[in-house]
């Protein structure tokens, strides 16, 4: 049973909660853009569920029916909790080799581009993790019922999301045997002494047993994010780009078995004739373009707009067309989100061409018969023609209404 969906509302109360803490206690952890761009990596990876891609759920299968080595029954107590310990000791060695793969790491780093460390910093997952399934394959080799991993693999997922915080300091003696966040600052950290540490999930004893465990160092803070920083609220490229630099290196370099051996090797090695770039700066100062408070607020709005839209679009019966149709929609307007938070001079522009699209589909959905009930439509109705109210208040504004420093925004990565 994947738990996961019924603990996102209490991830976004206990984001509340922290925030109110951080602003009460004077050491808010938080910025607007930076929090919704990893709510948007989240939602998206939520939403790639409308790809029904099952690779490795068809392996699964195919090995639960024929290769199993022993019939482990789901009512015994003690298959949970090996079934617990195996679940973490194999997303030990997932995780580890996501940092030591680039295959691995392209999907792997959307969860570090932050360069804050919060809860919502927890949420921010990859939509392209297809192949980390190969880890899990020896549990269902060896006979633990798909109900009982899934199950797991969700607490394990639940349970790593309160160590993304800077409010709580060590924990004593339970360092010693789980993960915590101060051991997990460890690994978000890009401090050359932090480098690839502390992978696991529940417990920190995999770390010490196999030698890449790191204690957080009182005198040496954790500086956060990528050490080659995204420097985007795109949450698309933020998905795309380690593939797409991938790819370009495998085009420039002469050399056929480096072009094959980079997606193998850490994300730090280039092929041999490619090693010309200077290294990236770990304290450059955090990405933070500028954009007004009506863009930033505009932002906000839209974005919480999005998130039961999703929700919908998950669990709607709707035809296939229309269900991709409605998530290709989303997903651009996240990136259209991005556009407005750093403040690009076409943001307005996308947003009109956002909208249009959300009318048009709104449209399409009530001609077919069973696509959706005509509340449902007259919700999607209003939200276009109250956000289209905001956009032309915006445009009657005689100033920018993106950015109050348009010579300084960053380029298109």
């Amino acid at each position: 049973m994947n738990l996961v969906l019924y603990a996102v509302p209490f991830f976004i109360l206990a984001l509340a909660i922290e925030l109110a803490w951080g602003y009460f206690r004077g050491s808010n952890t938080y910025r607007l853009a930076d929090t919704i761009n990893s709510l948007q990596m989240g939602t998206l990876s939520r939403l790639r569920g409308v790809l029904q891609i099952g690779i490795g759920g068809a392996v699964y299968g195919a090995l639960t029916n024929e290769f199993t080595a022993f019939e482990m029954a789901t009512g015994d107590p003690l298959v949970w909790v090996l079934a617990f310990i195996g679940y973490d000791l194999c997303y030990y060695w997932s995780h580890r080799m996501g940092h030591e793969w680039r295959l691995l790491w392209a999907s792997h780093v959307a969860h570090h581009q932050s360069e804050e460390y919060n809860l919502s910093t927890a949420l921010r997952q990859t939509s392209t993790g297809y192949l980390t399934f190969i880890f899990y394959v020896p549990l269902y080799v060896l006979g633990f019922p798909p109900y009982v991993l899934i199950t797991v693999g969700s607490l394990n997922l639940i349970y790593q999301f309160w160590v993304h915080t800077e409010h709580i300091r060590t924990l004593g003696p339970l360092e010693w045997i789980f993960i915590t966040p101060s051991n997990h600052r460890v690994h978000h950290a890009k401090n050359p002494d932090y480098l690839d540490r502390n992978y696991g999930g529940v417990f920190i004893l995999w770390d010490r047993l196999f030698g890449t465990f790191k204690a957080e160092d009182p005198n040496q803070p954790c500086v956060y994010g990528t050490t080659e920083p995204l420097g985007s609220w795109n949450p698309l490229w933020a998905n795309a780009h380690v593939y797409v630099a991938g790819v370009r290196d495998m085009f420039r370099t002469r050399y056929l078995s480096d072009a094959i051996g980079l997606w193998f090797r850490g994300p730090g090695w280039r092929p041999r004739d490619l090693r010309d770039e200077p290294p990236h700066d770990w304290q450059a100062p955090k990405f933070n373009p500028p954009a007004t408070p009506f863009a930033r607020a505009y932002t906000f709005v839209q974005f919480w707009i999005s998130v039961p839209l999703s929700f919908v679009v998950l669990f709607a019966q709707w035809s296939r067309a229309l269900t991709l149709s409605a998530a290709v929609l989303l997903a651009f307007g996240f990136y259209v989100q991005g556009a407005w938070l750093e403040g690009r001079a076409y943001a307005r522009h996308l947003e009109w061409a956002r909208l249009i699209g959300v009318g048009v589909l709104t449209g399409y959905g009530t001609q077919i018969a069973g696509s959706w009930t005509a509340s449902a439509a007259g919700w999607l109705g209003a939200y276009v023609g109250i956000s289209t109210i905001c956009l032309l208040w915006a445009a009657l504004q005689h100033r920018d209404s993106l950015s109050e420093a348009p010579g300084e925004r960053p380029a298109l990565p």
